[in-house]
């Protein structure tokens, strides 16, 4: 098949959504489709490269934390490329990852009437209003415009019921007739089990933000040094509050004991991390679908701690396959990380059930199935 994936996330910007499109388009190409693929542009990235079998198209313009006259000048210029490319290459569908994304690809869809489908990957909406970088004003057309995305797509994917729940929630219960179940991928023969050179070591990764709760990791990571005086604490990502949280590591006087280790661009790296960690932790604030960090870290037979957000995350790390807290409490955070570092044998059942839960129900080989027999589906 000739499909386009549409996203505002992809290398050289490395994070979840990033990583969960690549992994999308990577096997598609080798499963012998002919895939394209657009996105934003990066300064000093190539606009037009073959990646791994993907045809990437960049934009000229990149919007993130710039004003809305350049969001809207990016998603008019993807809403062109995107004609100019339905026009010459006749996709038989379009999967876009995210509304931004969603919004660009709607002419194309109904000027060609080809199918559409949208992932998702969370929304601001459910973030907490401290949190929240947007205005009320820019969140009100937000979920105007998600509602738009949403009805005029032809199918919703989610990765879960909690996905499911959350979305009924926030957009009305008129979108589930599109709704269709598919989980996310990992790829679990990349990321395996390997036995561990070091122990005690703890890792994050992510956006550094408070969002994902790094400062309540690294003050829960303080206790835990207490107990355990070989602890580390690798941070792998980056973030505008990175300064803020390399002052917070030397305050508690952590400076030796936590790295920050900035963005991972190889995954042969990223696997050592994995491989040479005890515990994953992603102490989120904010629901949405499973994150990659979350499954890469289960696939690497590795015990991971998140928190009970509305979405994906509860769905995952339940009857013992992670450890779930009810929220990201800096005590509870602590006490989790303290007894699967003390209790080796309790540290061990859950990497086991780990791996076992991906195997069984989160490959990216499995994921890749559903996609193609939905895209079938769509066209018939």
């Amino acid at each position: 098949m000739k499909i386009l994936i549409v996203s505002s996330s992809f290398f050289p910007k490395i994070d979840g959504s990033t990583r969960c499109v690549y992994d999308h388009a990577r096997k598609l190409s080798q499963r012998g489709h002919d895939v394209y693929l657009t996105t934003r542009g990066i300064k000093d990235t190539p606009r037009f490269e073959n990646f791994e079998g993907i045809k990437v198209i960049r934009s000229a313009f990149a919007y993130r934390r710039t004003s809305m006259i350049r969001r809207f000048t990016l998603i008019l210029e993807q809403m062109i490329t995107i004609m100019m490319l339905q026009r010459r290459l006749k996709f038989e569908v379009i999967h876009v990852h995210g509304y931004t994304a969603g919004l660009s690809a709607l002419p194309t869809k109904i000027r060609y009437r080809v199918p559409l489908v949208i992932t998702t990957h969370g929304t601001e909406l459910l973030w907490p209003r401290r949190l929240r970088w947007k205005s009320s004003a820019e969140v009100k057309l937000t979920l105007f415009f998600e509602k738009l995305v949403l009805n005029l797509s032809d199918v919703i994917v989610v990765q879960s019921p909690g996905v499911y729940n959350y979305m009924l929630k926030i957009y009305g219960n008129n979108i589930w007739r599109k709704v269709r179940p598919i989980h996310t991928g990992v790829d679990h023969i990349k990321f395996s089990p390997m036995v561990s050179s070091t122990q005690n070591q703890i890792l994050f990764v992510g956006a550094l933000s408070e969002i994902k709760g790094v400062s309540k990791l690294i003050k829960s990571f303080a206790r835990v040094h207490q107990e355990v005086p070989d602890s580390k604490l690798l941070l792998v990502g980056l973030g505008p509050n990175k300064p803020f949280y390399e002052r917070l590591v030397s305050s508690l006087n952590l400076d030796g004991s936590v790295q920050f280790l900035g963005n991972i661009t190889d995954d042969q790296v990223l696997r050592n991390l994995y491989r040479d960690s005890d515990i994953v932790v992603l102490p989120s604030l904010v629901g949405g679908p499973v994150s990659c960090t979350i499954l890469e870290g289960l696939s690497s037979g590795r015990a991971v701690i998140s928190t009970n957000v509305p979405g994906g995350i509860p769905d995952v790390l339940s009857d013992g396959v992670g450890v779930l807290l009810p929220s990201a409490d800096e005590n509870q955070l602590a006490e989790s990380m303290i007894r699967l570092l003390k209790d080796r044998e309790y540290l061990h059942s859950i990497q086991m059930k780990a791996r076992q839960a991906v195997e069984q129900r989160y490959t990216l080989e499995s994921m890749i199935e559903k996609l193609e027999g939905l895209y079938s589906s769509m066209g018939n």
